[in-house]
């Protein structure tokens, strides 16, 4: 009897190790996709249509999530309840803190709407993250700072059309609305974003890109820097 309750404790502690194993990281959870790698920054799309969830995985580095519609979500940490439900209006930008403190997350998608948010990751370790200011430039406020991240709103318009960012650390940049031309990202010739989502990573690092805004309406850019 004693060696069944040894067997039976043994494979059950087995199998408590395999589950939490096989929770895997967001790179391996088949709702986000991949986009891009540039220094710290790991940047990825997430879509998750109406009435679906995420499989349960491990977040061990800061986050910053984008929403790019209007959009109604919960979430949740293994072995806890869900949350009340969370209404996020398209641009609206969070920063989550998992360095030190790694948790396994879930979310579901509890609108009407599909769900379409970009999760910019920052891996450096927290006593690596950035101390220098925020940048300051025309149309660019501040949004939000955070020890890993800062988020920042471009407004440009008649009274302001264009603006140069020098930002030190690499910066995930995304057209939210109107139109832009790009120049100066790492040397590239110019190019234009004009659709909801579009985007592209500033390397940071004294590379400057410039964005001038297109026709005649207002044009709305936000970067997420990773520090």
């Amino acid at each position: 009897m004693k060696r069944f309750s040894l067997v039976f404790g043994v494979l059950v502690c087995g199998a408590s190790v395999w589950g939490q194993s096989a929770r895997g990281t967001m790179n391996e959870e088949p709702r986000h996709e991949l986009l891009t790698y540039v220094q710290h920054m790991r940047v990825f799309e997430m879509n998750l249509p109406a009435g679906e969830m995420t499989r349960d995985h491990v977040r061990d580095h800061d986050v910053a999530t984008l929403a790019l519609e209007n959009v109604t979500t919960r979430s949740r940490t293994a072995g806890g309840d869900w949350s009340a439900p969370v209404m996020r209006a398209q641009g609206s930008a969070e920063i989550t803190a998992y360095t030190g403190a790694p948790a396994v997350h879930g979310m579901e998608n509890v609108g009407a709407t599909p769900v379409r948010m970009f999760v910019v990751e920052n891996l450096r370790d927290g006593g690596a993250w950035s101390t220098l200011p925020p940048i300051d430039a025309p149309g660019t406020t501040l949004r939000q700072e955070g020890p890993s991240f800062a988020v920042y709103d471009v407004r440009l318009n008649a009274e302001t059309p264009q603006t140069r960012h020098v930002h030190q650390n690499p910066t995930l940049v995304v057209l939210l609305s109107g139109a832009v031309s790009v120049g100066g990202a790492g040397g590239e010739s110019d190019f234009r974003l004009e659709q909801t989502g579009r985007w592209f990573p500033s390397f940071g690092v004294d590379q400057p890109h410039a964005l001038a805004s297109v026709g005649t309406g207002e044009a709305h850019v936000v970067c997420v820097e990773a520090r």
